[in-house]
């Protein structure tokens, strides 16, 4: 309980100030348990030195012997309390620091209100109902924008801020999804699908590449380049591949390979690719399940129609193309 100047000197008798005292560097000494009574020191720079249990010293506060132990009398400008039960309303002039500990409000709907100079009320209702906590923002009557800011000590930048709509605003930095396997949860739509879960996007470049059943050593590539798109399952493909030299006619059945994520393995990748190649009267690829790499195909008629592609339907030509397969 906090003692007042009053109740002190009557516990005491005579009071005798003997100075000022540091609390954060003990000067002059004091020890626990050692003094004379009546004797009070006033607190000239705050600290936890301790004193017969008592660390929670700040400027203006009293330090009293009182025969047997040091007491504190509070005396600063600022609160300094190790607890502090407020019945009722508690104005508060200034700023409110809850150092260790928390701060607690115990009532059937608690409200932590903020008046601004103007006289408009800023409030913070905590209720919880049912089992479910909830905290509503408003101003005045009407209800308010919760706002979110970093302060990096030089700059204050609002980062989110859910409206009076509920519309959630990422004002600043990105939406970032910490956990593997989680997203954007659309499950409140109607729909029959087995998931609608948006867990994954992703951009990137690939290096696609030609490889062979048959031979196909050496090769030397004029170029090499590729991207992709990935939602979700769902991987869309752009690539370009040129083979400058390094393949012959008896290079046999021909794979476009480097696909950025393995086909998935369901038996549904059956989709081909037609690429237009001066050397065939049509190529095309066709996705391998469960592989990273697509099988060349070519109606070119020194092949045969529906024939693997071989070395002499890629080499010396440029081949480009889309394609949009799935994966596990």
């Amino acid at each position: 309980m906090l003692k007042t100047v009053s109740s002190v000197a009557n516990a005491l008798g005579a009071l005798n100030y003997k100075g000022t005292w540091d609390a954060s560097t003990n000067t002059p000494t004091l020890a626990s348990g050692v003094g004379t009574q009546g004797d009070y020191y006033v607190v000239s720079v705050d600290g936890t030195t301790d004193l017969d249990g008592i660390t929670n010293w700040g400027v203006g506060d009293w330090a009293a012997f009182n025969g047997s132990v040091w007491q504190r009398v509070e005396g600063g400008a600022d609160g300094n309390f190790v607890n502090l039960d407020v019945t009722g309303t508690a104005t508060i002039d200034g700023n409110l620091f809850v150092q260790n500990g928390d701060f607690t409000m115990t009532d059937t709907l608690p409200r932590l209100k903020m008046i601004d100079s103007d006289g408009t009320n800023q409030e913070l209702y905590f209720e919880e109902s049912g089992g479910i906590g909830s905290m509503t923002v408003r101003n005045g009557s009407n209800n308010g924008t919760l706002r979110l800011r970093a302060n990096n000590g030089s700059t204050t930048t609002n980062t989110l801020e859910i409206d009076t709509s509920g519309n959630v605003k990422v004002l600043a930095g990105n939406l970032v999804i910490g956990t593997s396997g989680k997203g954007i949860d659309f499950s409140a739509t109607a729909g029959t699908g087995t998931s609608e879960l948006l867990d994954d996007y992703e951009e990137g470049t690939w290096t696609p590449a030609f490889a062979f059943d048959i031979g196909g050593t050496g090769i030397v590539y004029g170029t090499q380049s590729g991207k992709y798109t990935k939602i979700g399952n769902t991987v869309c493909v752009d690539f370009e591949l040129n083979v400058a030299s390094g393949i012959s006619v008896a290079d046999y059945f021909v794979r476009l390979s480097g696909i950025p994520f393995n086909c998935a393995n369901d038996g549904l990748n059956i989709g081909r690719v037609w690429i237009q190649n001066p050397n065939s009267a049509s190529f095309n690829l066709s996705v391998q399940g469960g592989s990273d790499s697509l099988i060349c195909f070519t109606d070119n008629a020194a092949s045969g129609a529906g024939s693997y592609a071989r070395g002499d339907d890629v080499v010396g030509v440029t081949i480009s193309g889309s394609f949009t397969y799935r994966t596990s």
